[in-house]
C-alpha cells in the first residue's frame, strides 16, 4: 500500500467519523426542540387552563353568599349560550344569548332598562321600560353585528312562530376593534340563532368567548363575566345573578375589592387605552314589579362604580333586568291577572345583591381571559394572577 492509499482510507475515515458525530448532533438538537416545543406547549395550556375565577383567587367582593353555580343561571330557568368566533390572525368576536326561559316569546316576564351613559347601542330597551315587561332573549355582539344579531333573532322567531312573530328583539353591543376585524362583518344572522340555540343552564363560559371573545376591560384582556348572590332566608331567600360584557376602564382606574389595583399594575410603556362599555344583564327571581326592577337595574351603576370607572362620555353603559316570578298571560277571561310583588322594605337586600354580583361578575370577566393577539398584531395580555394575588395580600384581602 502507497502513501497515496494510506492518505486516502485515514481521509475517509476521518469523513466517516465527522458524519457520525454530526448526526448524533443533529439527533440531540433534535431532541432538546421537541422537549422545548413539548414545554412550551405545557405552559401554553397550563396558562389556559389555570385561570382562575375572583373567589378561587380567594377575592370575595361582598358578604353575600353566593348560588351554587355563582351565576346568572343561578336563576331558576335562566339559560346562557355562546358563539365564539376565533379565527385566523384577526377574527375575533362572537354572540352571547341569554334566555330567560325557553319560550319568552309567549311567556313574558317583568322587566326594567337603566342607560347609565348612552355612547353605545342596546335595541329594544325603550320598548322593554314602555311595557314593562322582556319578551325577546337578550343577545350581546360587537358594535357593527347589531344589525346581523337582531335579524338572526327575527328569523328564529318567525320559523318558530310564523302566524306570530312581532317581536322587538334585545341587542346590546360593544366595540372589539381593537383585536377583530370588526369592519369584516364576521358575525351573520346564523350565528345569533346558534348562540340562542346552544344557550344552557348550570355552569357558564367567561372571558374570551361569545360577545367578549374580542373585548378588553381597564387595560387587561376580558370579556363574558358572571356571579350570583343569595339572600338569607329572613329577606325572602331570592336569588340574584349577573353577567356582564366588560369592555371599559382605563388600567390606573382599576379597584378590585377597594385596592387599587390598576395602579400597582401600571406600566409606563403602555400606550393610553381607550374608554369602552359594559353591558350588565341582572335576573332575579324575586316578584319584583317593573318600578322595583327599574331601581334595581339602577344599583348595578355602584357595582361597576366600584370596580373603577367613571363612565365617561366615550363610554356605554346600559343594564337590563328581569324577574322570572310573574308571568304575563297571552290574554284572560276578565282581562286581568294577579302579580306577586316585594314590599318596599325588602328591596334594600336585593339592592345589595346586585351591586357585590354585578362587581364580581366584572372581575371574572377579567381574571377568566387569557392574553389575545388579534387583529394588527395587537396582544392583549391578561391580568396576571399570581401578580393580582400579591397585591391583594398587601392590602389583607
Amino acid at each position: 500500500m502507497n502513501i497515496s492509499d494510506i492518505i486516502h482510507k485515514i481521509m475517509n475515515v476521518r469523513k466517516t467519523t465527522h458524519l457520525i458525530v454530526c448526526s448524533k448532533i443533529i439527533t440531540v438538537l433534535s431532541f432538546c426542540c421537541l422537549l422545548s416545543y413539548i414545554a412550551n406547549l405545557t405552559f401554553a395550556q397550563e396558562t389556559e387552563t389555570t385561570r382562575l375565577r375572583a373567589r378561587e383567587l380567594g377575592i370575595n367582593i361582598g358578604t353575600l353568599p353566593t348560588g351554587e353555580f355563582n351565576a346568572i343561571t343561578d336563576v331558576e330557568g335562566v339559560k346562557v349560550g355562546h358563539v365564539t368566533l376565533n379565527e385566523g390572525a384577526s377574527i375575533r368576536t362572537g354572540v352571547t344569548a341569554i334566555l330567560p326561559h325557553d319560550d319568552i316569546w309567549k311567556r313574558r316576564y317583568f322587566g326594567a332598562a337603566h342607560t347609565i351613559h348612552g355612547n353605545g347601542e342596546a335595541t329594544g330597551i325603550a320598548r322593554i321600560n314602555q311595557a314593562g315587561w322582556i319578551e325577546s332573549p337578550i343577545l350581546l355582539t360587537n358594535t357593527l353585528s347589531v344589525g346581523a344579531v337582531h335579524d338572526g333573532v327575527v328569523r328564529y322567531i318567525v320559523k318558530r312562530y310564523p302566524n306570530d312573530n312581532i317581536i322587538l328583539p334585545i341587542v346590546a353591543e360593544c366595540y372589539d376593534g381593537g383585536l377583530n376585524d370588526i369592519s369584516g362583518l364576521h358575525v351573520k344572522p346564523e350565528h345569533a340563532i346558534k348562540a340562542i340555540e346552544n344557550a344552557k343552564s348550570g355552569k357558564v363560559a367567561e372571558g374570551c368567548v361569545g360577545g367578549g371573545t374580542g373585548m378588553r376591560c381597564y387595560g387587561f384582556k376580558a370579556g363574558i363575566g358572571t356571579a350570583s348572590r343569595v339572600l338569607p332566608q329572613n329577606r325572602g331567600g331570592w336569588k340574584v345573578g349577573v353577567l356582564v360584557n366588560s369592555n371599559g376602564g382605563r388600567r390606573h382606574q382599576l379597584r378590585i375589592d377597594g385596592v387599587p389595583v390598576g395602579k400597582a399594575l401600571e406600566n409606563d410603556q403602555m400606550k393610553p387605552g381607550r374608554d369602552g362599555s359594559f353591558i350588565i344583564v341582572i335576573a332575579t327571581d324575586a316578584p319584583m314589579s317593573h318600578r322595583q326592577l327599574k331601581q334595581l337595574a339602577m344599583r348595578a351603576t355602584h357595582g361597576l362604580a366600584r370596580t373603577g370607572t367613571p363612565s365617561t362620555d366615550s363610554s356605554g353603559e346600559f343594564v337590563i333586568a328581569f324577574s322570572t316570578a310573574n308571568v304575563f298571560p297571552s290574554s284572560t277571561e276578565n282581562g286581568t291577572f294577579q302579580i306577586q310583588m316585594v314590599v318596599n322594605r325588602q328591596l334594600s337586600t336585593l339592592f345589595q345583591a346586585a351591586i357585590e354580583a354585578t362587581e364580581e361578575a366584572i372581575i371574572n370577566s377579567m381574571t377568566m381571559a387569557t392574553t389575545t393577539t388579534g387583529r394588527n398584531g395587537r396582544t392583549m395580555p391578561a391580568i396576571p394572577l399570581d401578580q393580582l394575588r400579591k397585591i391583594m395580600k398587601q392590602y389583607g384581602r
